[in-house]
């Protein structure tokens, strides 16, 4: 009685010993890349701006489809859409923040390198819940390729019209995109959102 006893102390002193190794803590993983960027409460619309760049070019989805509203619309510029031909209703009309969270989706998935940047031209009136800035905006994508990485450009201005909700945050509830007013423009970023809608 007593050899089994001894040895069902033995056995379990054996089983918490190898628990313990078992059950070492180990490093957690990072996080899951393109998931988790920079966020700052957009109490103002400049920190919306910085919540977008970082969001893009983080490919954070989530925060990029926080910075708009639910009832978001984009609207390109009437020249591409003259470009688009009969694809342009297709590409372009009725656009909402799923078309924008879907389009982000499909540029992030084919990208390896973004780099947005911001230049404002007209500063908003934040005195009031409802305003817009006209900001000019240059893209940079590096997309991944069977062959050489391919890096493209995508310039334009837009119009953001901005709203502050109950609880003092901002987002865009507009986005009106133009081409820059040169003689050769550069694609913009409108026409970039539209060869990504299905």
């Amino acid at each position: 009685m007593k050899t089994t006893r001894m040895t069902k102390l033995v056995a379990v002193a054996s089983l918490v010993l190898l628990c313990g190794c078992i059950f070492t803590p180990r490093d957690p993983d990072g996080p899951p890349e393109g998931d988790v960027t920079d966020w700052e409460t957009p109490i103002n619309t400049s920190i919306v701006l910085r919540n977008l760049e970082a969001a893009f070019e983080g490919e954070g989805v989530q925060n990029y489809r926080d910075c708009f509203t639910d009832s978001f619309r984009f609207h390109v510029d009437p020249s591409d859409s003259l470009e688009a031909g009969q694809e342009a209703e297709q590409k372009y009309a009725y656009w909402t923040r799923d078309d924008e969270e879907h389009a982000a989706n499909g540029i992030f998935a084919d990208a390896s390198e973004i780099a947005l940047v911001f230049t404002t031209i007209q500063e908003p009136d934040e005195g009031t819940d409802d305003t817009y800035r006209i900001e000019e905006y240059v893209l940079t994508i590096t997309f991944e390729s069977e062959g050489p990485s391919e890096e493209s450009t995508y310039e334009g201005r837009a119009s953001l019209h901005m709203r502050r909700d109950a609880t003092g945050r901002w987002a865009i509830y507009r986005w009106v995109d133009r081409r820059l007013p040169v003689d050769d423009p550069p694609t913009t970023w409108g026409v970039l959102r539209g060869q990504y809608r299905d």
